[in-house]
This record gives structure tokens, C-alpha cells and sequence, in this order.
């Protein structure tokens, strides 16, 4: 595989963050606390899959890939986000056989790096 990015990786899928408790809402506010997600482990991308490795192993052929969003919804509202959001946002691929998964790519307590691979996925997706 030749990769083209890689990084770290949080993530959630869509029915994940919708059972989540209230207090994933108020915990994600607190210094030191990551931003809410159920699954980690490292993110690389080739010209033609996704590859997560970590708790869960997921090879995500590109064509399955139906939308990419970056920004907030119902599932992933700016409330989990510390500063509601105003230094980076959840990167969300809805996939082909229905799942949705909300990506933080390399976060760090000032950012993350979701915008990089929004747009990298962009361009492949587009070719």
C-alpha cells in the first residue's frame, strides 16, 4: 500500500453517538478530556481505500464511500466538541452499505486535522 496520509485516529459510528449519556456532552467541555468517540487506532489513506487499524480493522474501498461532510449535525452536534467547535469539526464518510462514521483525525487539545483529509478524500473521490 502506498499511503498517501496516515495519522491517528478517533472515531464513532452514527448509532454510537446517538446513544450516547448525557454526560459525554458535558465531559467533552473539560481540560484534558478527548473528544467523545467509542473506537481508536491509526488512519491511512491510499488512492483507493481507507484503512483504520486499532480496536476494530477496517478496509474502506473508496467507491463505497457515498458523501463526506465536514461539520456538525443531529448526530455529532457542536456540543461534544470543546469551544463548540470553533477549532475543527468531525469529519463524517457515509458509506455505501449504510453506516456513517464521524472521524477526528490527529487530534490535539487545539485541533484536529480533518479539514487535510476532508479535502484529500475530496480530490480522489472526484477523479
Amino acid at each position: 500500500m502506498n499511503a498517501i496520509l496516515t495519522g491517528q485516529v478517533f472515531y464513532s459510528y452514527q448509532h454510537e453517538l446517538l446513544e450516547r449519556d448525557s454526560f459525554a456532552d458535558i465531559g467533552a467541555h473539560f481540560s484534558g478530556i478527548k473528544p467523545f468517540h467509542k473506537h481508536a487506532g491509526e488512519i491511512a489513506l491510499s488512492d483507493d481505500k481507507l484503512f483504520i487499524s486499532g480496536d476494530e480493522n477496517l478496509q474502506i474501498p473508496l467507491a463505497s464511500i457515498e458523501q463526506i461532510y465536514l461539520g456538525f449535525d443531529e448526530a455529532f452536534p457542536r456540543t461534544l466538541v470543546k469551544n463548540f467547535g470553533v477549532f475543527w469539526q468531525p469529519l463524517r464518510l457515509s458509506l455505501s452499505n449504510g453506516n456513517k462514521l464521524y472521524l477526528i483525525i490527529d487530534y490535539n487539545m487545539l485541533g484536529a486535522n480533518n479539514q487535510l483529509w476532508f479535502d484529500g478524500l475530496r480530490e480522489l473521490l472526484s477523479e
